[in-house]
């Protein structure tokens, strides 16, 4: 059976953004599982009241219902730098639309073997069809001395993202690997990295 994962941000006693990653998991069992089982996280996630300092992570894993739950501190990673990786040289063309990542797969085996491409400290960037997309774990953005923006070629539309996109905090646009040198730096967002928590001077980023 797939499994699915969903990762929650819980800080000051309370779960971020849980009602976009209650949609996220009800339309992710709708779309596999045919059927909307309604899942309510608020009476299903243990209470967060007692995690009132520090920011931890809670982990979901998931098939047509929740099956584990994991909460534990959150630990940020040390990223130095960006590895590219052209999706359409590694895949006939064919093949590629497999590696959309639309949604949150539990086996993440094709990433991690990218993953491990990019040595110690490094992540990588993926390109597709020559735009700018993703990272291992993270939509992007970038900043250009005036705006954050964030491609509109996305391999996976996380929750942060569309919040920040709500809240007219980014925009958003096509951003090719050419214009990589239009922008100053990048930084990594996903359900538990605000905007310049992991930031990346454009120089990082190894084409």
């Amino acid at each position: 059976m797939l499994r699915f994962i969903d990762t929650i941000k819980l800080t000051g006693g309370h779960y971020e953004l849980i009602s976009r990653h209650n949609k996220r998991i009800n339309d992710t069992i709708n779309h596999f599982f045919g059927f909307n089982h309604a899942i309510d996280l608020n009476s299903s996630l243990p209470e967060p009241g007692r995690y009132k300092t520090g920011i931890y992570k809670c982990r979901l894993t998931y098939s047509d219902r929740i099956e584990n739950i994991e909460i534990t501190p959150y630990i940020k990673r040390t990223i130095k730098g960006l590895k590219v990786i052209d999706l359409d040289s590694r895949f006939f063309s064919s093949e590629n639309k497999q590696f959309d990542y639309e949604f949150k797969y539990q086996d993440r085996t094709l990433i991690n073997s990218f993953l491990a491409e990019a040595g110690d400290l490094y992540d990588v960037l993926f390109v597709k069809n020559g735009l700018l997309t993703d990272t291992s774990f993270s939509n992007i953005i970038l900043f250009d001395g005036e705006r954050w923006i964030t491609p509109d070629t996305y391999l996976l539309n996380g929750v942060k993202r569309r919040h920040l996109l709500e809240n007219g905090k980014i925009i958003e646009k096509k951003v090719s690997v050419g214009d990589l040198s239009r922008f100053q730096k990048i930084s990594l967002i996903n359900a538990m990295l605000e905007p310049e928590d992991i930031t990346i001077d454009i120089c990082g980023v190894a084409l």
